[in-house]
């Protein structure tokens, strides 16, 4: 073997090795709080939120016995949208004025009522004065919250030519379209906060299972197995003659 080729042979694996401690010492600046935070598209391109006013006004008759049906249906009905959407009090508003006081009183309690047979805790209810501006709406009850909206960040920034990324680290646009179609198709912003309670299970569904699992027990683990024999005992006798 050649002196020169030799020589060749013992520079090749140092020039790597030249070349591999050069890249770690470019990426030697780059701590792991900011190689996270790259990677992670729910930190480089949050959801924002907002505030936004939901309100109910439900008119009362001057000369009226209450609310109607198609009131009563629909306090309920923004009340369970309340319990799904909201974060803060559920405001109950009456009107200031004297006039049509006694209905409005008589309302005031038909509406408490069906608040608390939603099984909303005292808590979360507040009862307060109609203001000035609710007074367009006439003699009415109010109801409000306040519920989040998601504000989905904006994308399309494309500051650096990808093709020369060598150290091939997330680029700027990265996750943001992921993140701009879950704010602006979620159905409840409230949900991206904090987790939905947990619904109770169906009972039909537990009733089925628990008779199963009771004629099962009676049966001596029974089932379609323990049905078997029944059905062979009760089968007619086969017809005399034939072919044995």
């Amino acid at each position: 073997m050649s002196v020169g080729r030799s020589l060749r042979l013992v520079l090749l694996p140092a020039a790597a090795a030249v070349l591999l401690v050069s890249g770690c010492r470019e990426h030697a600046g780059l701590d792991i709080e900011t190689a996270s935070t790259l990677s992670n598209h729910e930190k480089r391109h949050p959801i924002g939120f907002s505030s936004r006013s939901e309100a109910l006004y439900v008119e009362i008759a001057p000369d009226g016995e209450g609310l109607s049906g198609n009131q009563q249906t629909d306090i309920v009905r923004f009340v369970d949208r309340y319990r799904v959407e909201a974060t803060g009090r559920l405001t109950i508003a009456v009107p200031g004025s004297a006039r049509g006081h006694l209905a409005s009183g008589r309302a005031m309690r038909q509406v408490v009522e069906i608040v608390r047979g939603a099984g909303l805790p005292p808590e979360a209810v507040a009862q307060v004065r109609a203001t000035d501006k609710d007074g367009r709406f006439g003699q009415a009850v109010r109801l409000g919250y306040e519920r989040p909206v998601a504000v989905a960040p904006q994308c399309g920034d494309w500051p650096e030519d990808l093709g020369r990324n060598r150290e091939r680290l997330p680029y700027e646009n990265f996750g943001c379209a992921t993140q701009r179609n879950l704010a602006m198709t979620v159905a409840t912003a409230r949900d991206l906060q904090i987790p939905q309670e947990e619904a109770p299970g169906a009972g039909e569904r537990r009733t089925a299972v628990w008779t199963k699992y009771v004629g099962a027990s009676a049966g001596g683990g029974g089932g379609a197995a323990a049905a078997a024999p029944a059905a062979t005992a009760a089968s007619p006798p086969a017809a005399k003659g034939g072919a044995p």
